[in-house]
């Protein structure tokens, strides 16, 4: 009767092994399975944040306060920027505070605009402190002022910085 109950006993002990195993290769297949998913996921958000700020590129770009007004006699065929309207942002008051809220809540530290050719002037749309990761995305647009009837626009880069969680 005790060697029936030593077989049994190994049988037991055995198939405890082989469930410890199971459930040893299931957890190791679960961490694999979530690191896959977590670098996924990963991806995605960058993804998204780098979608949002292109849109906002162009949001900022086609703003009223900073859009060629129809007065232009070509505006209506170009997209482009008003430098005297950018002048008053840059000068900052009433207008700059009137978007913090707007580029807070998109998590935008700065915007600049930065004449490009022929090299130029340097103009501070909105800034604040950075976080501790920032990531900056560009794009070129004209940027033209009205002169005694005719339209002068030079190349700018409209830069747009942004907090990264």
């Amino acid at each position: 009767m005790k060697r029936k109950n030593k077989k049994a006993q190994v049988k037991i002990q055995e198939m405890a092994f082989v469930l410890l195993a199971v459930v040893f290769l299931v957890a190791l297949l679960f961490l694999f399975f979530a690191r896959f998913q977590y670098s996924q996921l990963q991806e995605s958000v960058t993804q998204v944040r780098e979608a949002r700020t292109i849109t906002m590129l162009s949001v900022v770009a086609s703003l009223p306060e900073l859009r060629c007004s129809s007065s232009f006699s070509s505006a209506s065929e170009i997209a482009c920027i008003d430098k005297d309207k950018v002048d008053v942002f840059n000068k900052g008051g009433n207008i700059r505070k009137k978007y913090t809220k707007i580029w807070q809540a998109a998590q935008i530290s700065k915007i600049t605009i930065d004449e490009v050719y022929p090299k130029g002037q340097s103009y501070l749309i909105y800034t604040q402190e950075p976080g501790e990761s920032t990531e900056t995305y560009a794009t070129y647009i004209p940027l033209c002022e009205e002169t005694t009837g005719n339209l002068k626009c030079v190349v700018a880069k409209i830069r747009i910085t942004t907090n990264m969680p």
